[in-house]
Order: C-alpha cells, then sequence, then structure tokens
C-alpha cells in the first residue's frame, strides 16, 4: 500500500471516529462558544423597553434566534418587554449601526401576542440578543431559542424550543411542551402533562404532578416526586427516579437505571443496570449484558434476561418469575409462587416460605437451596449428569439410574404446592437456612 492510500485510510478512521463521538456528546469543545475567539471587536450593549397593554389574548409568542429568553409573572395585567442587544464590533460607530438593523418585531392580534427578533445575515454571527419578558400569569408562552438559557415561572403553560442552552420551568400549573439539543432541561414544582425531547443534555424532574413523557439521548435523567405515570424512551441516558408514583414504562440502553419508592414498573435496558429499592406494584423487567437488583419489592416480578447477573432480597409479591442464562442468581427473603428458568449459571436461593411453590430449571447450571426452618413442603429433585448433596437432617427417598438421580421428601404433607427441581450438568445443594452475618451486606457492591 503506496503513502498516500495509508494516509487516506488514516484520514477517514479518524474523520469517522470524530463524527460518531461528536453525535454522542463526547467532544464538548465542539460546542463551547467561539464567539469572542472569531469575532474581532469590543462588546457593545444597546437597550430598549416596550409594552403591550391590555386585554391581552391567551398566548405569547417569542422568536428569539440567537441569545436568552426570561418569562416571568406579573401581577398586572400587560405585557412589559425589557430587551438588550449585544453586539461586537471595532467602533461604537459601527456597533450603532449593526445594532439597528437588529430589530424587534411586536404584533398584537385576538389570538396572540408575537415577539420576533429579526436579523440581517450579515451580523447573525456577531451579536446576541437578550429579552426579559413580565407577563401576567394566565398567558400561556411559547418560545423558540438557541445559544442561550430559556427561563420561565408561573406562567399558565410553556412550549419552549431550545438548542445550546439550558431551559428552566418553574411553577407552571398547566401542560408543558419541551424540546432542547445541547443544554439541560429543569422542571420544578410544575402540574403538567409534560412532554420533553431532549438530545446531549442532562434532565432533572422535581415534583411533576400529571403524567411526563420523555424522549432522549446521550445525558441523565434526575426525577424526584413525579405523581403519575412516566414514560422515557431514551438511548445512552442514565436515569435516578425517587418517589414516583408510576405507572413507569422505561427503554434505555448503556447506562444504568436506578430507582427508589415507584409503583408499577415496566423497564427495558440494555447493557447496563437495573436497581429498583421500595417498589410496589408489578415490576416487568428486561435487561441484556448488565445486572438487575431488587430490594424491598411488594408486587409481582418478571425478569427476563441474556447474561444478565440478578440479585434480590425482600421480595414480597405472588409470583415471582425469572428466566436468564449465563451468569448468577441470588435471591434472599422472599415469598410467593417462584418460577426460575437458568442456563450456564449458579443460583442461590433463601426463601422465607416456599408454601406457594417452587420450580427451577437448570441447564449446565448448579442450585444451592437454604431450606426454610420447619419447611415440611413436597419436594422432587431431578439431576441429569450431576449431582445432589442433601444437607437436611430430614430423611430424603434417592434414587439413581444411569445419569440420573432423583430425590423424594416431606410428601407426607400433601396439601403443600410442590417443589421441584430440574437441573442438567450441575449439581444440586440443600441445606438448611441460617443467619449469615454476610447477608446484611449488599449483594453487589
Amino acid at each position: 500500500m503506496k503513502s498516500k492510500e495509508i494516509i487516506l485510510l488514516i484520514a477517514i478512521i479518524l474523520a469517522g471516529v470524530t463524527i460518531t463521538l461528536s453525535r454522542s456528546g463526547r467532544l464538548p469543545f465542539l460546542e463551547w462558544d467561539w464567539q469572542p475567539f472569531i469575532i474581532e471587536g469590543e462588546q457593545f450593549s444597546f437597550e430598549e423597553v416596550r409594552l403591550v397593554e391590555p386585554p391581552l389574548p391567551a398566548t405569547l409568542l417569542v422568536n428569539n434566534p440567537k441569545g436568552e429568553v426570561i418569562v416571568e409573572k406579573s401581577e398586572g395585567e400587560k405585557v412589559e418587554i425589557f430587551w438588550e442587544k449585544r453586539v461586537w464590533a471595532k467602533k461604537e460607530e459601527e456597533a450603532k449601526a449593526l445594532a439597528d438593523g437588529i430589530k424587534l418585531v411586536l404584533n398584537k392580534t385576538a389570538a396572540e401576542v408575537t415577539i420576533n427578533i429579526l436579523t440581517p445575515e450579515k451580523i447573525r454571527r456577531s451579536y446576541q440578543s437578550y429579552l426579559r419578558i413580565i407577563a401576567p400569569a394566565p398567558l400561556a408562552v411559547e418560545i423558540s431559542n438557541s445559544y442561550g438559557q430559556v427561563r420561565v415561572g408561573g406562567l399558565s403553560a410553556v412550549k419552549a424550543t431550545n438548542s445550546h442552552g439550558s431551559i428552566t420551568l418553574n411553577k407552571i400549573p398547566g401542560r408543558l411542551q419541551v424540546q432542547n439539543r445541547h443544554g439541560d432541561i429543569n422542571l420544578t414544582e410544575v402540574a403538567g402533562p409534560a412532554e420533553i425531547s431532549s438530545e446531549h443534555g442532562n434532565l432533572a424532574l422535581f415534583q411533576v404532578q400529571k403524567d411526563v413523557r420523555i424522549e432522549a439521548r446521550y445525558g441523565h435523567l434526575d426525577l424526584d416526586e413525579l405523581g403519575a405515570q412516566l414514560e422515557i424512551k431514551a438511548e445512552h441516558v442514565s436515569i435516578r427516579g425517587r418517589k414516583i408514583a408510576g405507572p413507569l414504562s422505561i427503554f434505555t440502553s448503556y447506562e444504568p437505571v436506578d430507582l427508589k419508592e415507584v409503583g408499577e414498573a415496566e423497564i427495558t435496558n440494555k447493557y447496563g443496570l437495573i436497581r429498583v429499592e421500595g417498589g410496589k406494584g408489578r415490576l416487568n423487567l428486561q435487561n441484556r449484558y448488565g445486572t438487575v437488583d431488587l430490594t424491598d419489592i411488594e408486587g409481582n416480578v418478571q425478569v427476563t434476561g441474556k447474561n444478565v447477573r440478578l440479585a434480590g432480597r425482600s421480595l414480597r409479591g405472588q409470583e415471582i418469575n425469572i428466566e436468564s442464562s449465563y451468569d448468577n442468581i441470588e435471591l434472599q427473603d422472599f415469598s410467593g409462587r417462584t418460577n426460575i428458568s437458568l442456563r450456564h449459571g449458579d443460583c442461590s436461593l433463601e426463601p422465607t416460605s416456599l408454601a406457594a411453590g417452587l420450580n427451577f430449571q437448570g441447564d449446565y447450571s448448579s442450585l444451592r437451596l437454604f431450606w426454610p426452618p420447619r419447611g415440611n413442603y413436597p419436594l422432587e429433585i431431578i439431576v441429569r449428569h450431576g449431582k445432589i448433596i442433601w444437607q437436611l437432617d430430614e430423611p430424603a427417598a434417592q434414587v439413581e439410574s444411569n445419569s440420573q438421580t432423583e430425590i423424594r421428601a416431606f410428601h407426607q404433607r400433601n396439601e403443600a404446592p410442590l417443589v421441584r427441581i430440574n437441573n442438567r450438568f450441575g449439581r444440586v445443594v440443600v441445606e438448611k437456612s441460617i443467619a449469615r452475618e454476610e447477608d446484611k451486606k449488599p449483594i453487589f457492591p
């Protein structure tokens, strides 16, 4: 291969890596504000004040292509607009000429008040527009902005679109629609419902009363005290949530989902952790190449996974159904009808009761079962190409035939559900359940 071909190949590879990292938000310097470095001259500021007298329509529209929009609640009935234009030029005369070309166009109709910032093409890179608007609370506001923050407090409803800047909404009693790229979103003490779209930014929601729907890519979600349904469709987004009434529907990948004190939930994650502590309601979890960690769950549990490590303690539901492979399962302090299917992994079970029954199906797996004290539950164990280690004081009937071993015990209590264990290419150990000190430690560090 010639040197030119090698150089071209390296350039193509570097371009591909750069594009991939840029789209994933891993090259933050591409989003820096380079304006002070690429524009000659100094900054000049020009201010204007405009008023919109009552009667007012129901909606306020704001279009600010480059800068900042802050909307605050007014106690009066008129709309006050404080506008600052910042331009960069070598001389004040040149700056004034540029500022004169930037116009605030104000229009009022029966349906809406419109604030539109217009700029000539030639100066779009050498200015910034800062709007501070004082408006009556009954107004709904729609904002389109870029390269600066958007902040709204106290108005009836908000629709906000931004890029390269944050969006902050506080004390909004109505519907919220939020879309942002390359910036954070913060919602505090709002009623909703809320629809949120985010790319390359973090989201923080606190005290949202009604339904929340989120679509996000590349970032982090921090959710606290949500009073209704939550739906998340995400990619490369980590999620932390607390006190969410639910029901919850979450889909993400490559990042952890960590929830506390939540209601009914359906969660799908790929290549990441699912942790739920203090759940009340049904859990339906799907994971691949990750970890599932459950603590203090009051409700039925369904876990489906591949290459998933599973740990659970204090599970109180009518049913526990687990299907996994190529990693280990460890359950402690659980009850309810339990069905486990495991391939190529080890399983440790320490139930508080087996009165509802246990069905274990293993393939190339080993099972360690800690038998509950005074548990006379009818038991049947069948192991093919493996062995059974019986460590209980009670007698058990054992039959061996070719490569298969069977044990039956406690069959004088036929009224209880049968505990069935069927395993291939592994061993089954049944021993007394004791209070082990190491069980007080987290299963997964």
